[in-house]
C-alpha cells in the first residue's frame, strides 16, 4: 500500500470497553436523588439542566410517579398508625 491508500482507510473500532454506554444515562442512583429533590423543590438549577441534557425523560416521569405513590402509601399508613394509637 501506498501513503495515499493509508490516508483513505477507516479508522480503527474502538474497543467494546472503550464505547460509551449510552443507555446508562445517569445511573439510578442519582435518578432517585433527582427525582426526590425535584418533589420537594430543592433541586438546583445546575443539577435540573444535567438532568435533561443526560437523563431520559420516561425515566424521570416512571422514577416520579414511584416517588408519589410511595409518598401518599407512607402518608396513609402513619396517619392510620397514628389514629390507632389515638384510640379510634
Amino acid at each position: 500500500m501506498t501513503e495515499t491508500e493509508n490516508k483513505h482507510q477507516d479508522p480503527p473500532a474502538p474497543k467494546p470497553e472503550q464505547t460509551p454506554d449510552r443507555r446508562s444515562g445517569r445511573g439510578f442512583v442519582a435518578l432517585v436523588q433527582s427525582t426526590l429533590a425535584a418533589i420537594f423543590g430543592i433541586q438546583s438549577d445546575k443539577n435540573r439542566q444535567e438532568d435533561f441534557k443526560k437523563g431520559d425523560a420516561s425515566q424521570f416521569i416512571t422514577m416520579g410517579i414511584i416517588a408519589v405513590v410511595v409518598l401518599v402509601v407512607g402518608m396513609v399508613l402513619v396517619v392510620n398508625s397514628v389514629l390507632e394509637s389515638a384510640g379510634q
